[in-house]
């Protein structure tokens, strides 16, 4: 896997918090990394960062949560 400082000015995904952020990688730091994506600019802790690769890099399965899940009991 390569370095998380040569990803910067390259476009990557992340995944915090179940999220997938997509954009340009423009800084890294101890606490937080810039990501300028075409909504805009998110700065997103690293605490809640799980992963950060190149697109492409992983193809996510489709999953299935049956409804009785969500029913109280």
């Amino acid at each position: 896997m390569k370095e998380l400082r040569e990803l910067i000015g390259k476009e990557v995904e992340v995944i915090a918090n179940g999220i997938v952020y997509r954009g340009v990688l423009k800084d890294v730091s101890e606490r937080a990394i810039s990501l300028l994506s075409a909504s805009g600019w998110f700065e997103i802790q690293m605490s809640s960062i799980n992963r950060i690769n190149e697109p492409g890099g992983q193809v996510f399965d489709t999953k299935y949560v049956d409804p009785s899940f969500y029913r109280d009991k």
